[in-house]
């Protein structure tokens, strides 16, 4: 049932060559904020703008050649769409992303255009978009690339734990941000089959707190409503699979304000030089607002992805800037 190490190490291999080097990242300003020693992962300059490149990639090659020849459909707000369509076009395949209605204007852009993909704007949330994609599947036989709840996806975000504890082998803890669980199930799952006395912690905003109810809930459940700025963050109920790698292996997933994520996303370009979208700044949000638990540690923190408009960038650099910086000369 569960991802094994083996499955991260063959998609390991798989995406040799395919993806770039995001190498960690220590952080000095970070470390004397939280009382850790603070290395970011930056996932924000992989190819796509975030690291949802590895799973699609992993899922796509692993297809038959029959369903290669009908194409792929995804639902995504953005990043697993950008994803997906990339890994298509590499492989030659054609792809249609389901997105919700009035997209991220670059994020809808980078598929079709950059990616040569079909976009489908349908509903608001992670359900909506799913049932369209399921339709799809079913009506043209498009082989769904799940943005979470598949073992190949999830092997193919695993692929980043093998990098970080290559790299920092006397790692204590990881700090995800989780949506529908796919990145913190594949990185739980190999960091803890490396090195057992790693600590996982994953982060919800309060905005999106699906895998949190579902962990309090004792199983997935799908929350009412969704209503946050992390629009990479917006999954309504995480997968089967998902939750069974949460419950098994991830030791705390946290909470975190919207407004301490917005600052976050502004606190890493003024000090990490880093564009960073909201979900990408959830888990360093955490981490400096103490939400953690964590200290005098080796902390590597996920920042998932790049991918913002530069309205969304602009206001909340500026929001950022009137509120810590108003009088300032």
């Amino acid at each position: 049932m569960y991802v094994s190490l083996k499955d991260i190490q063959q998609a390991r291999a798989v995406l040799a060559g395919v993806i770039h080097p995001t190498p960690l990242q220590f952080s000095q300003t970070f470390s004397h904020i939280s009382g850790n020693k603070v290395y970011l992962k930056p996932e924000n300059l992989q190819k796509t703008g975030s690291f949802k490149i590895r799973g699609a990639y992993n899922k796509i090659i692993n297809l038959s050649e029959e369903e290669k020849a009908r194409g792929v459909v995804a639902f995504s707000a953005g990043n697993h769409g950008a994803g997906t369509a990339y890994a298509a076009q590499m492989a030659n395949i054609s792809a249609t992303v389901v997105m919700p209605e009035n997209p991220v204007p670059s994020k809808k852009r980078a598929i079709t255009e950059q990616y040569g993909a079909r976009a489908i704007e349908h509903g608001t949330d992670s359900i909506a978009m799913f049932r369209k994609a399921l339709e799809l599947h079913e009506e043209e036989g498009l082989a769904m690339i799940h943005p979470f709840d598949d073992p190949y996806t999830i092997a193919g975000q695993g692929t980043i734990s093998l990098e970080i504890l290559e790299e920092l082998p006397e790692l204590d803890a990881i700090i995800v941000p989780v949506s529908g669980g796919g990145l913190i199930s594949g990185v739980a799952a190999a960091a803890k089959e490396l090195k057992p006395s790693i600590k996982i912690i994953g982060v919800n905003t309060e905005g999106a707190t699906a895998m949190y109810s579902s962990l309090q809930a004792g199983q997935p459940v799908e929350v009412e409503k969704v209503e946050t700025i992390a629009d990479g963050l917006m999954a309504k109920k995480p997968g089967e699979l998902t939750f069974a790698h949460t419950q098994k292996y991830v030791d705390d997933l946290v909470l975190v304000s919207e407004e301490k994520i917005a600052d976050a996303v502004a606190f890493l370009a003024e000090r990490a030089k880093l564009v960073v979208e909201p979900s990408g700044a959830a888990a360093i949000a955490a981490l400096l607002n103490h939400h953690t638990g964590i200290k005098n540690k080796n902390v590597a923190v996920m920042v998932s992805g790049g991918n913002i408009s530069f309205e969304l960038y602009q206001s909340l650099i500026q929001k950022y800037n009137e509120r810590n910086y108003a009088g300032v000369k």
